[in-house]
């Protein structure tokens, strides 16, 4: 256990220094200043992973072959074409491609916990010696399966295994999980649209459970930072719809936002992000995502606050597959954020005019560092002091 303790966190320490000097990944996001290299820079659409040369003997990483193996990816009934699985998937193919796996895509039939246990039954039963999947809805389906196939590793991003009632959270030795900082990724968002000029911003969730009021809050001190630096007012409305709200109810009651002078709203879900982009059509405004990079969505897309999946998919199958295991990472939950690149804003669909990309990068390197701090505040009842923004919470 010592030992791959060290391994591990010498290829996080490895990986760190080389996300710092800008030499993991590869590609072109397309957008200004791309040629500085910086963590910040480093584009989750693009990224492939690139081990550490080294001279020293006792400090390589083991060269990985995986000569064929099965890495499969298990995604809901929309697939892994775009929205919340895709980049998780782009990750599992990426890896499979750079060291000699094979990546296979499974996909539930239908959108229940039962079509998507199947499908990480059939994953299993592929043989695959790791399965990866995302989000929430996997929680209930990985809780169920993860026992009954001890041979398989899983990787569950951002949600952790639970019973339907959420009484029980149990996570067995062959899964890992990672949970995301929401909060940086929402503060990036929320300081930048400040810092491009918008002074009327909103936020809307589904509902306020711990990660999406990160989020949320997240966003709000962003744009109390940067409404400071500005010296202005900001106007932010945070609404939770709750699950009992029509699509067109929403759609009605954000156009109404728009019509007040709101004019930029983050849409937490991809229901709510389709309403709030009809509202953007018919009221002027303009929409920003969370979780994936929701610019193919419409022209009216701001940005997103990315979780950068594949960046993380493909750095924790490589400790997975050169440790033999998860090790000490087994039965566990981390949570990362910008020191692991793990969170950003997509340079590739880049719109900001007056808060530019190397404005951005100053930001970002600042997360990585630490010298910004952005608390997590995981619910409505504590939260961020703002004194340059007024916020009024719709609920």
């Amino acid at each position: 256990m010592i030992e791959f303790l060290s391994r591990r966190r010498r290829l996080a320490a490895g990986l760190c220094a080389l996300l710092a000097a800008g030499l993991v990944g590869c590609g072109s996001s397309g957008a200004p200043d791309t040629e500085t290299q910086n963590p910040a820079l480093l584009e989750d659409a693009t990224f492939t992973l690139t081990v550490p040369e080294t001279t020293d003997a006792s400090s390589a990483e083991p060269v990985l072959d995986g000569q064929g193996a099965l890495i499969a990816y298990v995604a809901g009934p929309e697939g892994a074409e775009t929205g919340t699985d895709a980049a998780g998937w782009r990750g599992v193919q990426a890896f499979a491609d750079t060291f000699g796996y094979t990546a296979q895509l499974f996909t539930a039939q239908e959108d229940t916990p039962a079509a998507r246990q199947e499908a990480l039954r059939a994953a299993a039963e592929s043989g695959a010696p790791m399965v990866v999947c995302h989000g929430e809805a996997m929680a209930v389906p990985v809780f169920e399966i993860q026992r009954n196939y001890p041979s398989t590793a899983y990787l569950l991003l951002d949600a952790e295994p639970h019973n339907e009632d959420y009484t029980l959270y149990e996570t067995a030795s062959n899964t890992h999980c990672v949970l995301y900082n929401e909060e940086q990724a929402g503060y990036l968002a929320g300081y930048a649209a400040v810092m491009e000029g918008y002074t009327a911003l909103g936020f809307i969730g589904a509902d306020s459970m711990p990660e999406t009021a990160s989020l949320a809050n997240g966003m709000l001190q962003g744009a109390e930072a940067a409404a400071e630096r500005q010296g202005q007012q900001v106007r932010f409305e945070m609404w939770y719809v709750g699950s009992g709200e029509a699509t067109d109810e929403v759609t009605a009651r954000v156009g109404s936002l728009f019509a007040d002078g709101v004019q930029v709203v983050m849409a937490d879900g991809g229901d709510l992000l389709t309403s709030c982009i009809a509202a953007a059509e018919n009221n002027g405004g303009q929409v920003m995502g969370a979780g994936w990079d929701a610019s193919s969505r419409s022209d009216l897309v701001l940005t997103s606050a990315l979780e950068n999946d594949s960046i993380v998919v493909q750095n924790e199958l490589y400790s997975y597959f050169t440790q033999g295991g998860w090790g000490d990472a087994a039965g566990t939950t981390e949570r990362m954020g910008a020191a692991q690149s793990a969170i950003s804003l997509p340079l590739g669909s880049w719109k900001f005019r007056q808060f530019t990309t190397q404005a951005y990068q100053d930001m970002y390197t600042r997360l990585y560092e630490g010298t910004v701090r952005v608390e997590r505040y995981p619910d409505t009842v504590t939260l961020p002091d703002c004194p340059n923004v007024a916020l009024n919470i719709m609920n």
